[in-house]
């Protein structure tokens, strides 16, 4: 049996066995905020996935990474610089190290997180973790024209308790945090909770022997809670996390190797770049890359209940995010060419929210939202102690051993990017209850952008010319505005079972090219507009067998018009608005408890993706321009599958045993950083497979818990890119239109064991 048919049947068969009448255990209530109030999922009309903090925490989720291996339609990767996360639900994503808005916003208590690169750290007393596929540009801040991310964690409450972890695993890694939660007062709680982890590196540098990938992570969060009066709370929340690695291991993607470019490497450096194998976190290059990630941030959350029982509810923050990342960019085995970018971010929000009480024949929510960004991107390339060579200098018409040694060295070319944003939103959503089956949801939103930026690039060396050029580009400006909508209807067939359909537009401002070039783009190039994205959907929700399973399907067709994009020349990245993409498909998610002891969870999606209008699409390597009208979009997997199971049972009075396992199966996908569609860019279909095993406590004091992570060992690719300066180190063919391609490769098998135990 294909794939194809695999995944049609298991969703025929889940669906088919749901009509199957016969007493089963239910299911626990899955609650969310999406619709800013509290809702049973199965009563929200809309594409979504949701997790509840014990269960991330019992299936050993430990970033947002993880989360994504379980949900249909929604995916994460990155790039050779580490903040540069792309985030991306229905195989849309904004890359996290630019000036471009995100197409999937992230939400942490209410707060917006406007760069990806910010959400890499470890999740940590988590409340609820919720997946929102489709535009969501009524209800939320800032741009959501694909998706958002709505994560809650826990609050203060008026009883003591505490919980302390500690683990450990292989590549020498270890964890330990804590949560201790306490009444200080009548009306005041606190919580706080902390987490540190730390590994060493999973790949191996044979160039030098050199272990390559550590990482630590620190992260701490303290809650107040103040109950003035029934009808007056307030909570603050501050929050500090901190990310030191050394980067992971970027390899040549097998396939893709080059003889004249490992013969050029051999006869410069003594040393070529290819490894036998492309998966074996095993590379021959210079390898200095390090990140310094911090950020910080507070929250004032007050909410104020008339008596009319209407809700005023106030949300003020603010965030700072700096990440210092430090790289050989070529990815060759000698000292040369290192990129050291500074990203900064300062953000000060405000959003008001009126929220009527509810159960009445008009529920609704209306709302004010204001948003300043100060975002600074500063980048230096220094030109590392093997870079004044005989062919080196030759490219740069010098004299070898001359003149290029009394050269600037460091910071051989130096940019600065900055943008200042600020951000006005009136928004309201209103539903009608026309009868107890039947409501229609209208929403809108009105949105006024204004960016100012400035781009300046000095080039300070002559062998920096090969990557980068003069160009000051100062004063831009970006003005936009827009007005997007939500409406939907839906209908319970019973009590069990609801059908909805949707029709909704998102909204993404433009904004400007924050990276150099080796050509000058100019004001005009520099400066890219907006996008634009309409949605439609059909959906079903169905509690079955007495409330033992759920099956939730949605069928759905996104359209995004000046879909922004980037083109790579070599060694730099330019935005564009490329034209017109469709995504369509279908997503799936099965919650089933046929036993007390058993607990069984399946996503699935089908994604059909298609570009209506891109004439002038990227290249392949040393190629012309293309039109790639009627293709697909890179990310884009045809089919996403996730299957989880978990046992428990009893082992004598006080004690339980319990073990689980999970499937994810990636469809084969374009990983191409460059959406030229380059056929050496596929990443073949692949699995995971996760395991956990362990005791506790039968009233759930303790727990000890064996994890085991892609069990099989399997290697695989999360983004795929040009060999750097490729062309000239002979890593292009132009003949064939081929170039050595690089693999940022994913974590391979590890194992820990965790410790918890709650007072």
């Amino acid at each position: 049996m294909t794939p194809r048919l695999f995944r049609l049947s298991a969703l025929t068969a889940a669906l088919t066995a749901a009509h199957i009448a016969q007493a089963q255990p239910a299911l626990e209530e899955v609650v969310v905020t999406a619709q800013k109030r509290a809702q049973d999922i199965q009563d929200v009309p809309i594409s979504i996935t949701a997790f509840s903090g014990d269960y991330l925490n019992a299936a050993g989720v430990k970033d947002i990474g993880d989360v994504a291996q379980m949900t249909p339609n929604f995916t994460i990767s990155n790039s050779s610089q580490q903040t540069n996360s792309r985030i991306a639900i229905r195989g849309v994503g904004s890359v996290g190290n630019s000036g471009i808005e995100p197409s999937v916003g992230v939400f942490i208590d209410g707060v917006y997180y406007p760069r990806p690169g910010s959400v890499i750290g470890q999740l940590m007393d988590v409340a609820s973790f919720e997946v929102l596929r489709g535009p969501q540009g009524t209800l939320f801040g800032r741009n959501t024209p694909m998706g958002a991310l709505n994560i809650t964690t826990n609050n203060p409450g008026y009883e003591h308790e505490g919980m302390v972890e500690a683990g450990f695993g292989d590549y020498s890694a270890y964890e330990v945090g804590g949560m201790y939660n306490a009444p200080l007062g009548e009306k005041v709680a606190g919580r706080i909770a902390i987490k540190y982890s730390e590994r060493d590196g999973y790949g191996k540098n044979l160039l030098n022997g050199d272990e390559i990938g550590e990482r630590d992570d620190l992260n701490l969060r303290g809650k107040l809670l103040f109950d003035f009066s029934d009808n007056l709370s307030m909570l603050v929340t501050a929050d500090y996390a901190e990310i030191n690695s050394g980067g992971g291991a970027i390899e040549i993607t097998e396939g893709t190797e080059n003889p004249v470019f490992d013969a050029t490497l051999q006869a410069l450096y003594g040393a070529g770049a290819s490894t036998k194998d492309g998966y074996d976190q095993q590379i021959s290059q210079d390898h200095r890359d390090k990140l310094n990630d911090e950020q910080y941030g507070l929250s004032v959350d007050i909410n104020y209940d008339f008596a009319s029982g209407i809700r005023l509810r106030s949300i003020s923050a603010y965030r700072n995010w700096e990440a210092d990342v430090y790289e050989s960019a070529l990815r060759i085995p000698a000292y040369m060419v290192l990129r050291d970018t500074l990203y900064e971010t300062e953000t000060v929000s405000q959003e008001f929210q009126l929220i009527s009480p509810g159960g009445a024949t008009i529920d609704w929510v209306g709302g004010l939202f204001y948003y300043q960004e100060e975002y600074n991107i500063g980048q230096a390339f220094d030109a590392g102690d093997d870079y004044c060579t005989p062919t080196i200098a030759g490219l740069v018409g010098l004299e070898a051993g001359l003149q290029c040694d009394t050269l600037q060295q460091d910071a051989m070319v130096d940019s600065q990017f900055t943008q200042d944003l600020d951000s006005i939103a009136l928004f309201g959503q209103a539903t009608w209850n026309i009868s107890e089956a039947f409501t229609a949801t209208f929403g809108g939103r009105y949105t006024e952008d204004q960016k100012d930026g400035d781009f300046v690039q000095v080039v300070n060396n002559p062998f920096g010319g090969l990557v980068r050029t003069n160009e000051t580009v100062l004063d831009m400006e970006r003005d936009d505005s827009k007005s997007t909508w939500f409406g939907n209807v839906n209908w319970f067939v019973n009590n069990d079972i609801m059908l909805f359909a949707t029709a909704s537009t998102g909204y993404k401002s433009g904004g400007f090219n924050s990276e150099g070039g080796s050509i000058a783009l100019g004001r005009e190039r520099r400066i890219f507009g907006p996008e634009e994205a309409t949605n439609y959907e059909l959906g079903l929700k169905s509690t079955l067998l007495d409330g033992s399973m759920t099956a939730n399907i949605t069928a759905y067709r996104t359209d995004l018009e000046d879909f922004q994009d980037r083109l790579f020349d070599g060694l730099s990245f330019v935005v564009v608005n490329a034209g017109e993409v469709r995504q369509q498909g279908l997503e799936a998610d099965i919650a089933w408890v046929p036993l007390d002891q058993l607990s069984l969870r399946a996503g699935i999606s089908y994604l059909d993706s298609e570009y209506l209008d891109f004439k002038d699409a990227p290249g392949l390597p040393g190629g012309p321009n293309q039109d790639l009208t009627g293709e697909s979009k890179p990310y884009s997997p045809e089919w996403q599958t996730s299957l989880a199971a978990d046992w428990s049972d009893s082992l004598g009075d006080s004690m339980e045993w319990f073990v689980g396992a999970s499937w994810m199966w990636m469809d084969e996908q374009n990983l191409g950083a460059v959406s030229n569609n380059n056929p050496q860019s596929v990443q073949e279909a692949y699995s995971l497979i996760d395991a956990r095993v362990g005791v506790r406590d039968a009233g759930g004091k303790w727990s000890v818990t064996l994890f085991g992570n892609n069990l099989t060992d399997e290697g695989y690719c999360l983004t795929m890119y040009d060999q750097p300066f490729g062309a000239q180190l002979g890593a292009l063919n132009a003949a064939n239109n081929t170039m050595v391609q690089r693999c940022v490769l994913g974590a391979p098998s590890t194992w820990n064991v965790k410790m918890d135990y709650f007072f």
